[in-house]
């Protein structure tokens, strides 16, 4: 059948096989059934890009195949002109909404960084490490970050070679040691380069080359600052970490892909965006959304003296492969959700029976933070499918959890179905998936200070997409040294009495949702955690069960176009038409 494939199929199918970490791809396949998310969706961009072709998110996530996909896909004008790791327009970078967040939130913005630990080949060398790192550095300008105010105030790349390896890279001795020395220096290590980042002086970036002899793989532990990196930038930085040294064991000289589009570009249109007529006319809607009418969450507010991330309770919890494959897959396809909405209902439905308990009455409503990879097409000639910087957006979410926790939920019944649509009509309901809230909040002047006393989400929540672990290639993450990215340093104060992280990670058995519940000790006890992480889990099980049911999969106008329609309506008309 491949030699059918017409050639844009062909790289899209080897593409899409090597993301999803399958044998093959056909072009019947659809992305959203393969367990794809917007988040992959920017990956297929970016490597799409790099085989020459140009796709948008929206096209890998509406298109119904590849094929489709394939016949959507438009060559490359001319390559763009190698910036050489430059913005063409020079200037500051300006500080993007979610870095003022973290300003407001107070504490070491300096030492708050994210990091992963990757494989690498057996046969490289310290000269190696330093250069395909250097590659990095060169390429990505946010790599090369100064920050000349306060922590997160004017900002300056350096120019390329300004910042060197020499500076950055430190080699450490692994040879012979089992598994356990291993991983307790590599975070030995990991610390010591953490507490040597300094935005101020241009160091954002700091790796650590674990040597383990010349007839085993080493590891790389790469640490950078939040400030310049986020969950997306991470799959760029190992796609690039392993396009470098692909050249340079051949003795070539890495060259790297040039990014159409620099952060730099990227924070200027955000705070020409949030000035603009359509962001200032969502005010109105995002205030309907924080109105102050939510029961606080927990025993108290948090305190930021008090609620510190080093004094969080924690704990992590593993959805198995069984539950995993047909949640991100069969129950996406059928319940036409995405992964997002459906984890969101499986919250939702958990803390609706949570709260039940204590309070039959039920609350009305709850408000959750939800966060985003922020890459949203806001502009028709930018191209961050390349690009590496802090991104994400972060914005609040409202649910109602009235009739929620019914008897019928735990059987995958309607209430199930329920839950679903709420959530996918309110998601859906947000302009460019939330994008707008935080321009208002932190760059708009006037909305700002209308949306500041707001009530702040009791609830944070962030999933991170899925990372490949299934096969033993060079410059994979190693799940081992840990998967949360975010990695605060002493004295963060908490962002929300509740943190819920997840992440989808590929295993040989397939793929497994991993949440990490993190809580302010003072504000909720680790009881009342280890009951609605449990009942998260057993509502993510439910919803497999409902879309399992023969009767599922009826359209709710989120699905539609006409908007015009209600829930009822939308009922009446599927009934008429299956009796014809």
């Amino acid at each position: 059948m491949a030699t059918d494939l017409t050639p844009r199929e062909r790289i899209l199918c080897e593409l899409l096989a090597n993301l999803f970490g399958v044998p093959s791809v056909v072009p019947d396949d659809d992305f959203v059934r393969l367990g794809g998310d917007s988040i992959i969706a920017v990956q297929v961009v970016g490597r799409a890009r790099r085989a020459g072709l140009r796709l948008t998110v929206r096209d890998v996530l509406a298109l119904p195949d590849v094929a489709t996909l394939a016949a959507a896909a438009e060559p490359l004008r001319e390559s763009p002109v190698d910036r050489d790791g430059g913005d063409p327009r020079g200037g500051a970078i300006r500080p993007t909404p979610i870095m003022h967040w973290l300003r407001e939130r107070g504490g070491p913005a300096d030492t708050y960084y994210q990091y992963l630990v990757v494989r690498t080949p057996a046969e490289l060398t310290l000269a190696g490490a330093r250069s395909v790192v250097q590659a990095l550095l060169d390429r990505h300008d946010v790599l090369r970050l100064k920050v000349t105010g306060d922590a997160v105030g004017e900002m300056v790349p350096l120019p390329v070679g300004a910042v060197r390896t020499e500076d950055c890279v430190t080699a450490v001795n692994t040879e012979g040691l089992g598994p356990e020395e291993t991983l307790r220096l590599v975070r030995h290590e990991m610390i010591r380069a953490r507490d040597r980042l300094s935005p101020r002086d241009g160091a954002v970036v700091q790796v650590v080359w674990c040597d383990a002899g010349r007839d085993a793989p080493g590891r790389m532990a790469i640490v950078i600052n939040h400030l310049v990196v986020d969950g997306i930038s991470w799959r760029i930085l190992t796609d690039d970490l392993a396009t470098a040294w692909e050249a340079v064991s051949a003795g070539r000289d890495p060259h790297l892909s040039p990014v159409p589009t620099s952060f730099g570009e990227w924070s200027r249109l955000l705070a020409a965006e949030a000035m603009a007529p359509r962001r200032t006319a969502e005010l109105s809607w995002w205030e309907e959304v924080v109105r102050a009418d939510v029961p606080g969450f927990g025993s108290r507010p948090l305190d930021p003296v008090r609620d510190l991330e080093e004094r969080a309770g924690r704990i992590d919890l593993t959805l198995p492969a069984a539950v995993t494959v047909p949640l991100l897959t069969s129950v996406t396809d059928r319940l036409r959700a995405d992964a997002n909405e459906v984890l969101l209902a499986g919250l939702a439905l958990a803390l609706a029976e949570w709260q039940h308990r204590d309070e039959p009455v039920g609350r009305r409503a709850v408000l959750i933070d939800v966060e985003g990879h922020g890459r949203e097409e806001i502009a028709d000639d930018v191209d961050i499918s390349r690009t590496v910087g802090w991104f994400t957006s972060m914005f609040p979410v409202r649910f109602e959890l009235d009739g929620l926790a019914a008897p019928d939920v735990h059987a995958g019944g309607c209430t199930v179905g329920t839950a679903l649509r709420r959530v996918k009509e309110h998601l859906r309901e947000i302009p460019d998936k939330g994008i707008g809230y935080g321009l208002l909040r932190h760059l708009n002047p006037v909305a700002g200070q209308a949306l500041a006393g707001a009530p702040v989400p009791g609830i944070g929540f962030n999933y991170l997409g899925r990372f490949p672990l299934t096969d033993a290639r060079d410059w994979r993450v190693l799940p081992e040294h840990g998967i949360q990215l975010d990695a605060p340093a002493p004295g963060m104060p908490m962002a929300h009495a509740v943190e819920v992280g997840a992440i989808t990670l590929d295993h040989a058995d397939g793929p497994a949702l991993h949440a990490h519940w993190a809580w302010a000790k003072g504000v909720v006890t680790e009881l009342e955690i280890h009951a609605l992480a449990a009942s998260w889990f057993r509502m993510l099980e439910a919803l497999v069960a409902h879309a399992e049911c023969p009767d599922v999969g009826g359209l709710s106008p989120a699905d539609v176009a006409v908007a015009a329609m209600d829930q009822d309506e939308l009922d009446e008309l599927e009934a008429s038409l299956d009796a014809l």
